[in-house]
């Protein structure tokens, strides 16, 4: 008997020990996710005042865009560039990518509406050419495995019906053409690298000057826009010839020396010593020019030989200006035949102004029809392998906590007289700000007047209904999906005005040519802060941009001074208390760390609550085209950061961001269980996903006599109002206090004024 009773005691305390350590289980569970709620947005739903389906209408032959001057306009009803009813269009969307171009018919209507309803107009067809497909059902590219470029006629037909879709809801294409297809020595008789079976990662830069590939990717661009039947159809907005490659930019990498060899080098050489023949025509005049020629090098011989970086500035004054002229001519015949295939209006691009050679992108892209640009903010590090799922990391850093920079140096690489776009932009996921990015490039590019803005990416692949964050994509990062629609409004309709005054900055052959030379790939703001005297943060004050000018004078340029008040008045930069404010009639917005500050926007003033880490994204937008104090319908938005569930664990609990090993300064997200990596995939999380609470106390002035605040679901519906108590009349408006305990919690709410 004693025995029993001893083993059933020890049941029973079994039990309770059990039952005791899942309890504590549970409240570690909580504490983890103490501050965050569960969220998702249900997309094929999503209605009301989230959904910024309106400002879209089915794209017609009207709607054909070109180039009018410095920007994009829509031909109008005459059908006819360059008359009377020609009107402005702005560009605001993202990017597909890989598989995500090629939507089975069955979703492609669906997602095009998606799109719609976060008012885009514009998506860029990305990495089309980049894995060739073995089997062309997988359709995970525009090639097949067979000899370039042999098209995929399955992704041929999807894309076709994509495009069909989208201009029905009133969203152009920008269709890139070589992206990441790497020629194949064996398949497309192209010769190898010494010693090598494979060609660099995407070819680069090779594909740019050897006659082989520049022929085949001229007959893949005849073939592509032949197929997708683009001749005519208004939903062709763009085409970009080339993804972030110049041989001047390879130049000031150190690309050339690791990758132009065997016959490529004897190719380059002899194009080389063909340009310096042109020129200088005999070797006395050469020598003249350069000061000194190495022995046995004439150009009776042609054996003049790459220079090195390390050579004399008048040597390497020649050759940037040869590798520019090189990049330039095969830009011009790909454009040539964009224009054949399609007409003369469609406008090109080539590469992307910080990978084109720094301000020399100017010269070789004097024939293009506008300029592009990419940027990202806190972009992975990969320590060990590239692009390794499993050992990755981040400085978990903000745009508007660090300057903006990322933002200044995109305003000074613009050029006036032709349209500017930024094509990739992102602060991807896990960064803990990243709700800062969209809206607040929104309302800089619209100051700034640009042409375009296009996040990358909506989507990688086709797993259109996931729910977890995954690496760049939009598509489930509920962060910057809640405020992206009121982005595209404050952007495309202008509610941030266009700065008042330009400053056009003169930059002559000279100074090209020695940013070239001396200053950083891709860094334009910082060449011209080191040689032409330009201070970046003039961009948060006035219009800024370059000319191509032989003036030798250093224009008399403004001193700005902190905090930086844009000239309009609407755009606040207070780069020591790390805070951005929009202030505009009928946009307001606070973004950084407020801390326990009050901040005021115009309209609205925001106190973070108690609970609140200290960074906010508050946006409120008016949705009835009033100034915020006389609008009777607004949306607000205050998104936190957003984590998966981490896999295996019993109970659930949220996902977290580590220190990457060894640092004190990197972070990652945790391993999976059992994982012997230093780092979570990028996409390792799964549901339910867990949006960071950000408390708040806004104070709307407003004349309302009365106003409801609804707290909006993942579909855009209404939920219960907010009770009397958390939306306090004050003197000149309201005092509204957002996601209190015991509200219920949402990253959106609809204003309504009764």
């Amino acid at each position: 008997m004693q025995d029993i009773f001893a083993r059933r005691r020890f049941g029973y305390n079994s039990g309770r020990m059990r039952i005791a350590a899942i309890l504590i289980l549970l409240a570690q569970s909580l504490a983890a996710q103490e501050g965050f709620y569960r969220f998702a947005v249900e997309r094929d739903r999503l209605s009301g005042a989230p959904d910024f389906s309106w400002l879209n209408r089915p794209l017609t032959p009207a709607d054909r865009l070109f180039v009018c001057g410095a920007h994009f306009c829509r031909v109008g009803p005459d059908l006819k560039p360059g008359t009377g009813d020609d009107e402005r269009v702005r560009l605001f969307g993202t990017n597909a990518v890989f598989g995500g171009n090629f939507p089975e018919e069955a979703d492609a209507q669906r997602i095009a509406r998606r799109l719609r309803r976060l008012g885009v107009n514009v998506v860029r067809l990305h990495h089309m050419d980049t894995s060739p497909d073995r089997n062309p059902g997988e359709a995970r590219s525009i090639l097949t495995t067979d000899p370039y470029p042999t098209l995929n006629p399955v992704s041929v037909r999807r894309l076709r019906r994509f495009l069909d879709a989208l201009k029905a809801e009133g969203i152009y294409v920008n269709v890139n053409l070589h992206v990441g297809y790497e020629f194949r020595p064996a398949v497309d008789q192209v010769p190898p690298l010494p010693g090598s079976e494979r060609l660099p990662t995407q070819s680069k830069p090779l594909h740019i000057f050897y006659p082989r590939m520049v022929e085949l990717q001229l007959e893949f661009t005849r073939r592509l826009l032949t197929a997708l039947e683009l001749r005519g159809d208004p939903v062709l907005a763009m085409v970009e010839i080339n993804n972030e490659s110049s041989l001047v930019d390879a130049f000031q990498r150190g690309l050339l020396e690791r990758t132009v060899l065997g016959e490529y080098k004897t190719e380059l050489e002899r194009q080389w010593n063909a340009f310096l023949g042109t020129k200088y025509r005999t070797t006395d005049a050469l020598r003249a020019a350069w000061g000194e020629l190495p022995a046995g090098q004439s150009l009776d011989a042609r054996n003049v030989a790459l220079p090195q970086r390390q050579a004399p500035a008048a040597v390497l004054n020649d050759f940037l200006a040869f590798l520019a002229e090189r990049d330039a001519e095969y830009l011009r015949r790909m454009r040539a035949v964009v224009h054949e295939v399609t007409d003369r209006w469609v406008p090109v691009t080539g590469t992307q102004v910080g990978f084109g050679g720094n301000l020399l992108h100017l010269d070789s892209h004097a024939a293009m029809d506008y300029l592009d640009n990419h940027f990202y903010v806190d972009h992975y590090n990969f320590p060990n392998v590239r692009w390794d799922a499993r050992d990755w990391r981040i400085r978990d850093s903000s745009s508007v906590g660090s300057g903006l920079a990322a933002f200044l140096n995109m305003a000074a690489a613009r050029e006036f007289g032709r349209p500017y776009t930024v094509s990739e932009f992102n602060q991807p996921w896990p960064n803990r700000q990243a709700a800062e990015i969209v809206p607040t490039l929104a309302a800089f590019a619209a100051f700034q007047d640009w042409d375009g803005i296009m996040h990358f990416a909506y989507a990688h692949n086709r797993e259109w209904d996931s729910k977890v964050p995954n690496g760049f994509d939009l598509n489930a990062d509920w962060t910057k999906f809640v405020s992206f629609g009121q982005a595209a409004l404050i952007y495309r309709r202008g509610l941030v005005r266009e700065g008042g005054k330009i400053i056009a900055l003169p930059v002559s052959s000279a100074l090209r040519l020695r940013a070239a030379r001396e200053g950083k790939a891709g860094a334009v703001a910082a060449a011209l802060q080191a040689f032409a005297n330009y201070e970046p943060e003039l961009a948060l004050i006035h219009r800024v941009g370059l000319e191509r000018r032989e003036d030798t004078r250093s224009p008399m340029l403004p001193k700005p001074s902190a905090p930086f008040r844009s000239d309009t008045g609407e755009l606040v930069y207070d780069r020591e208390a790390r805070v951005l404010v929009i202030q505009a009639p009928q946009a307001a917005g606070v973004f950084g760390f407020v801390e326990r500050r009050k901040v005021q926007a115009g309209a609205l003033e925001v106190e973070l609550g108690p609970t609140a880490r200290g960074f906010a994204a508050i946006l409120l937008t008016a949705l009835d085209s009033r100034p915020i104090e006389k609008s009777r319908r607004l949306l607000l938005t205050t998104p936190g950061c957003t984590f998966g569930t981490q896999p295996g664990t019993d109970p659930p609990r949220m996902q977290r961001l580590i220190l990457y090993p060894g640092t004190t300064d990197w972070y990652t997200i945790e391993p999976e269980p059992g994982s012997t990596r230093p780092s979570g995939p990028r996409s390792a999380g799964v549901e339910p996903i867990w949006m960071e609470r950000v408390e708040s106390y806004v104070t709307l002035r407003t004349a309302a006599r009365a106003l409801q605040v609804y707290p909006l679901d993942g579909s855009g519906a209404r939920l219960n109002a907010l009770t009397a108590d958390a939306v306090q009349r004050v003197k000149g408006g309201y005092r509204i206090h957002l996601q209190a305990d015991g509200q219920p919690p949402a990253p959106w709410y609809e204003i309504v004024v009764e």
